[in-house]
């Protein structure tokens, strides 16, 4: 009677993408019934309960190890793949794992340097009491998962499925992995969208921004009595205020949301500094300087847009408005909180 043995591949999945499908193939081409034809990582609790049912339908279990160790569950504290391997061993399904030879070596993008601990933990977990293969190149790891694959089949044979049975099987499995296709394109949605998020909310760690302060200088003219003939006089005193870059930008920020010159910018600038300071003639003017290291950070900030466009018989023009992250930001700022 035709037997087929079920396969699990277990690794982390980006940065062994390649080696996974062509293992797979591999697995197919030797008649195997290979598990995890698509992007078969667990990613939180719920999903890892269907991962478990199809170990539980494995005749062998196929370990891949490179550079990463994985996304680590909260729950557990241990990567979804540990926790795969350790499922597999609680159920004396036999395991074949596969260790690269060099991993620090591997490029950065195929990394987890900030899990390197956790890493070595696992594969000396993995070591211990157990013959592990060493891999380097993909077509090494390939040839040898095949090989031994046929060398533990010859050794330690397994209940397998039958003819009849291996239907049912690839049903399960296309349906499981159906499910899971379309779990995964939402986590990526997800993902996307907290990126997106991420990158109008975020500040450079490198420049000033958020609670750090800067220093405004300006002028304001002032009474200084009078002259001979009783004339007033006045000055031009110096006036410094420091105040927070988030505090400068919701200041004047709500200006900005249509596009305005440089003439209204710096305007805008003062009023809005002169409003938060609760004395609408605290400054006078901004020195120039002050008003271009403004505009300047927070066009480095991503918070504002600085356009050059033709006006009508006057050359180029520099025009400004706020970027939709600033415009998200912004409402970060300003908006009214429950309580």
């Amino acid at each position: 009677m035709d037997k087929r043995y079920q396969v699990f591949v277990s690794s982390t999945f980006t940065d062994l993408k390649e080696e996974r499908k062509a293992i797979i193939e591999g697995l197919l081409n030797a008649k195997y019934i290979p598990a995890g034809m698509e992007m078969f990582s667990a990613s939180n609790d719920e999903q890892f309960k269907y991962i478990k049912k199809i170990i539980d339908t494995c005749d062998y279990y196929v370990l891949i190890v490179g550079a990463r160790y994985g996304t680590v569950n909260p729950s557990t504290g241990k990567s979804f793949t540990e926790q795969e391997y350790d499922y597999a061993v609680e159920k004396n399904i036999p395991v074949l794992a596969f260790l690269h030879d060099d991993p620090y070596n591997l490029p950065a993008e195929k990394r987890d340097d900030d899990k390197r601990e956790l890493l070595e933990q696992f594969r000396a977990k993995v070591s211990d009491g157990r013959l592990c293969k060493m891999w380097h190149t993909s077509a090494e790891l390939i040839s040898s998962v095949i090989i031994s694959l046929g060398e533990e089949v010859a050794d330690n044979p397994q209940i397998g499925w039958t003819r009849g049975s291996i239907e049912d099987s690839v049903e399960l499995l296309t349906q499981i992995n159906e499910l899971r296709i379309k779990l995964d394109e939402k986590e990526k949605q997800i993902h996307s969208l907290q990126k997106a998020l991420k990158e109008y909310t975020d500040m450079p760690d490198d420049l000033a921004c958020g609670g750090d302060y800067y220093k405004i200088v300006g002028m304001k003219e002032v009474y200084n009595g009078t002259d001979g003939y009783g004339h007033k006089k006045y000055k031009d005193e110096q006036r410094v205020k420091e105040m927070t870059w988030d505090a400068i930008f919701s200041a004047f920020a709500p200006y900005l949301f249509s596009y305005v010159n440089y003439e209204s910018f710096s305007s805008a600038l003062k009023k809005g500094i002169n409003s938060v300071i609760d004395n609408e003639s605290f400054f006078g003017s901004i020195n120039e300087d002050c008003i271009q290291t403004i505009k300047i950070q927070l066009n480095a900030l991503g918070l504002i847009e600085v356009s050059p466009k033709k006006s009508t018989g006057m050359g180029v023009i520099e025009f400004i408005k706020l970027t939709e992250k600033g415009k998200t930001y912004l409402l970060k700022l300003k908006s009214v909180k429950k309580g």
